[in-house]
């Protein structure tokens, strides 16, 4: 007899750790494996004790799905609880239909889950809209919507939304722009960004990177309301500047004269020398704007 196939609609909660390979280089390979391990069984434990079911683990991730949305948000409020713990994670939140094979799930519910989780923030649950739809108006009382996404199979962005925190304040619903562009794969120059902004100059070269947002622990500081504490963080790696942009308002970066795009939660390539404007259009009078030169030596 073969292995049964079903096709059910589930909550599909997938949470991922942040940072494990730091962890292993810092702690030493038998104590990160043992916090990992922990931290696993805690959150396995949060999910049976709300109506869930794990069902597999590839090491530094737990994936677990749950009938009804009321456990699965239950499990998210409880785990966020805990994200101060020495082991933080980021996690993603979808309902839609599965196929279960045996003790395996499979579906475009599971890859938006992951989608999910990979844009969020260390300590952060992302949920979709399909999930929020099911929940009660006091649940959806502590969330915020952060932004719209396309997924597979929408002919319109679908909200998603994230618990309130200090850092959601500000909130928009601009859709996400996307930078078609991409650089050459390789490049025998070595590759330095410079960052201006107010009267500071700040360079960093290959396998380095610059922390731009309002927590005091930023390299780049910029204490506005509508700055989230970890903002941004501009990189070089691999003979490419990246701006991986991981806040609530979004960032507006120009790298043409006259055009301006919004980015949020998404990593984009830098080229040639612009300007960055965390959470508030260049133009607006109150916008802190930073200029970036990309050089090649």
């Amino acid at each position: 007899m073969g292995v049964q196939r079903v096709n059910i609609d589930a909550a599909v909660l997938l949470a991922d750790v942040v940072g494990s390979t730091p962890l292993y280089e810092s702690a030493g390979d038998d104590i990160a494996l043992g916090q990992i391990a922990e931290w696993r069984e805690r959150l396995c434990a949060i999910v049976r004790s709300n109506g869930g079911e794990f069902i597999s683990s590839k090491g530094d991730d737990v994936l677990s799905i749950f009938s009804d949305a009321a456990g699965a948000f239950r499990t998210a409020s409880q785990m966020r609880a805990q994200r101060r713990q020495p082991i933080t994670f980021h996690a993603g939140l979808h309902y839609g239909p599965i196929i279960r094979v045996g003790n395996d799930i499979y579906g475009d519910a599971v890859n938006l889950t992951a989608r999910l989780a990979s844009i969020a923030n260390p300590g952060e649950v992302i949920m979709s809209q399909s999930f929020v739809d099911l929940l009660t108006a006091a649940e959806r009382q502590s969330l915020s919507s952060l932004d719209k996404m396309m997924f597979k199979g929408k002919s319109q962005p679908c909200n998603i939304y994230t618990f309130l925190d200090e850092d959601q304040a500000v909130n928009t619903q601009i859709s996400i722009g996307r930078l078609a562009r991409e650089m050459r794969d390789a490049t025998t120059c070595a590759v330095f960004v410079t960052l201006r902004y107010n009267g500071q100059t700040m360079t960093c070269g290959d396998n380095q990177s610059l922390s731009i947002g309002r927590s005091p622990s930023c390299d780049l500081v910029i204490n506005r309301q509508w700055v989230s504490r970890h903002h941004a963080t501009i990189g070089v790696a691999n003979g490419r500047v990246r701006l991986a942009e991981r806040s609530s308002s979004g960032t507006f970066l120009s790298m043409r004269p006259g055009q301006e795009m919004l980015v949020r939660r998404e990593d984009v390539l830098l080229l040639g020398s612009g300007t960055i404007s965390p959470g508030m259009q260049c133009t607006s009078s109150d916008a802190q704007v930073i200029s970036f030169e990309i050089a090649m030596l």
